[in-house]
This record gives structure tokens, C-alpha cells and sequence, in this order.
């Protein structure tokens, strides 16, 4: 958690050489190690301070990147630079789509105001009119089950004949499995309590516990 302390080292082996080299070729060795540890020390603090300080930017000399292949003709290169010219505005377009979904979508191709010229004037718009109709009673199913979705506290209303109904080919065997319903549902309910209110704890009076 401090850096800025540095590091220490007193170890005795950091100081020392191999005495089975001779004395002058162990210096030039020496020297040509010292020059490599230093340059490898000096590029990883630069890469260090890059990492931690993004905002300096990177600046980059390097004579390849103003090159180009003379083996095609500036028009091929005129176009691989627009095309990535238009690439790169393209990604920086849905990463702006990505990061800010509040904007919205907005489309004006033509191909979605277009229909089917291959059927008839009178039929297509007899055909519009049922697709419409379709479409807008499932936008309207599903604007339906969304609402619902998110608001649980609403509650469901359902008038449907079948739930009052019952098995006439039954006997009196029918109010026990009205009874056992309610109790399970009864069941269901205090797991769906229990599940939303954590906090409430639980309680046991089962004497094998």
C-alpha cells in the first residue's frame, strides 16, 4: 500500500561476482550486464508511468507509421484510408449507442416504409391492415405482460368460467381437494413471505431439531 517507500536490500549476493571469470573480461561483462539491467529498469518505469498516468497520451515516431505500400496505387490507398477512416467512426458510433442508451434509435432506411410489390394494390392493403392489426394486438400483449411484470403488486384478475368449476363425476371427495389446495396454497404463500423478508428469521418447534 506505499511504494513511494522503496526497497532495501542488504543481501550480501547482490554485491558479489563469479571469481571464476578473470578480472578484466569480468569487467567488461559486468559493464555490458549493468547497461542491459539498466535499460530494462528504465522501460519498465516507463511503462509504469504510462500505466498509471493515461491522460499523458502516447507519442509515437516511429518513421513505419507514415509509410505506405508502394506496390499499390494511391487510389487503393486513398480508399483503405477512408474505409477506415468511416470503420473507425462507425465503432465510435455504437460505443457513443453503447454508453448513452437514453439517446434512442433512429432509423430513416427506406427499406422500412417499403412492401410487397409483387401482390396486388387492392390485396396489399387488405393484407397491411392484418398484419397491422396483429402487430399492434402483440405490442399491446406484450406492453401488457411488461406492466405486469413490474408492477407484481397489481395482483392477476382472471374472470375465465373454468376456475369455478368443478368434477361432477366426483363425490364429496371434491371439497378434500378444495381443502388441500387451499393448504397448499396457503404453503406456497408463507414460502413467497419468507423468501422476500430474510430478515424476519426462522422459526422451528420441530423437537427433532
Amino acid at each position: 500500500h506505499h511504494p513511494e517507500v522503496g526497497v532495501e536490500s542488504v543481501d550480501s549476493t547482490c554485491f558479489g561476482r563469479n571469481y571464476f571469470n578473470s578480472l578484466n573480461v569480468d569487467e567488461s561483462i559486468d559493464d555490458n550486464e549493468l547497461k542491459a539491467v539498466l535499460a530494462e529498469v528504465s522501460a519498465l518505469k516507463k511503462l509504469a508511468g504510462d500505466y498509471h498516468c493515461p491522460e499523458v497520451g502516447v507519442k509515437f515516431v516511429d518513421p513505419a507509421c507514415f509509410g505506405r505500400n508502394y506496390f499499390k496505387s494511391v487510389e487503393v490507398v486513398d480508399a483503405d484510408c477512408e474505409q477506415v477512416l468511416a470503420d473507425a467512426a462507425a465503432l465510435k458510433e455504437l460505443a457513443t449507442d453503447y454508453y448513452r442508451p437514453e439517446v434512442g434509435v433512429e432509423s430513416v432506411d427506406p427499406t422500412c416504409f417499403g412492401r410487397n410489390y409483387f401482390n396486388r394494390m387492392d390485396g396489399d392493403e387488405s393484407t397491411d391492415d392484418n398484419e397491422r392489426k396483429i402487430l399492434l394486438a402483440e405490442a399491446s400483449a406484450l406492453k401488457k405482460l411488461a406492466v405486469d411484470y413490474h408492477h407484481p403488486e397489481v395482483g392477476v384478475e382472471s374472470a375465465d368460467p373454468t376456475c369455478f368449476g368443478r368434477n361432477y363425476f366426483k363425490s364429496a371427495q371434491v371439497d378434500a381437494d378444495r381443502e388441500q389446495v387451499l393448504a397448499d396454497a396457503a404453503a406456497f404463500q408463507k414460502i413467497a413471505t419468507d423468501y422476500h423478508h430474510p430478515e424476519v428469521g426462522v422459526e422451528s418447534v420441530d423437537s427433532t431439531c
